[in-house]
């Protein structure tokens, strides 16, 4: 069982590695890239297939993003959550707003 002298004995070692923790996982993300092999690779291609599907079905004037009238056509959720996920506050959620994330180009 390490107590807290011990832990004490390494300072150097405590503060570089609860200096760079943070950045590491920050560096990681939970979302696969398209160009990923393996299933995971397969998984992201698939939702980004139906992401883009979802988002130019709702895009029914066709510029690129979805105001708030279109999505209340579509979708209980995005309505809901319009708000929210306007994180740019402009009334229209981008693709990158859309999908939660910018590792999917559209």
């Amino acid at each position: 069982m390490i107590v807290y002298g011990e832990i004490m004995r390494y300072p150097v070692l405590c503060v570089l590695a609860l200096c760079t923790a943070p950045a590491a996982i920050h560096a990681q993300s939970i979302v696969p890239s398209l160009d990923e092999p393996g299933h995971k690779g397969d998984m992201a291609r698939m939702a980004w297939k139906r992401s883009v599907a979802q988002f130019d079905g709702t895009d029914a004037d066709r510029d690129g993003r979805l105001a708030r009238e279109e999505v209340a056509r579509q979708s209980r959720y995005l309505t809901d959550n319009f708000d929210r996920l306007d994180t740019s506050k402009d009334g229209y959620l981008s693709w990158e707003e859309f999908i939660g994330h910018d590792r999917w180009p559209k």
